[in-house]
């Protein structure tokens, strides 16, 4: 039987690993899936920093079971961080996922909107990028918002709250 799936993205800034660190705290959670990554990790994600040179050597010897490059860096999901878990959540990329749903059908999305004005306050306090930047940013994932709208998600948690609200909220939508 193969495990459940699910596949969480969102725009920079939505709150992806909060939701993700506070969903570890939630009895019968899914397994977080740790990605593998060839920028610094961030304290606050789940993830394996390696280099661009580890990370292609992973990549051809198929450890990988889903991989990606964004921002100028490599994403990857090993094959181990998902059949070793009876149910488990990754962080994935908006860009993504129509390769993803692909190569692994029974992925389910689940998605994390966020009003845009909490949005750019937050990129705005990051201080990684320009306000042509920000503008930039908030246009693509409106974007990106609207296409995976008609992916019609399993799932889409609102970021109005607490990153404990939407754990709540997602772990009371797959006990359905």
């Amino acid at each position: 039987m193969k495990p459940d799936l699910f596949y969480l993205c969102a725009p920079s800034g939505a709150g992806k690993d909060a939701f993700l660190t506070a969903l570890k705290q939630q009895a019968g959670a899914p397994h977080v899936v740790v990605r593998t990554i060839t920028r610094p990790a961030d304290p606050s994600e789940q993830s394996e920093a390696v280099s661009e040179m580890e990370f292609l050597n992973l990549k051809t010897r198929g450890q990988f079971a889903l991989d990606w490059s964004a921002n100028g860096f490599h994403y990857g999901i090993r094959v181990s961080e998902l059949n070793s878990h009876p149910a488990a959540i990754l962080n994935g990329s908006r860009v993504y996922w129509p390769t993803a749903r692909s190569r692994l059908p029974h992925l389910k999305l689940v998605t994390i909107e966020v009003p845009d004005a909490i949005l750019k306050h937050r990129l705005e306090a990051r201080g990684r990028e320009s306000e042509f930047e920000i503008h930039a940013r908030l246009r693509r994932n409106r974007e990106l918002a609207g296409a995976l709208a008609e992916e019609r998600p399993y799932l889409t948690l609102i970021n109005d709250g607490t990153p404990e609200d939407m754990a709540i909220a997602f772990m009371e939508h797959i006990r359905c």
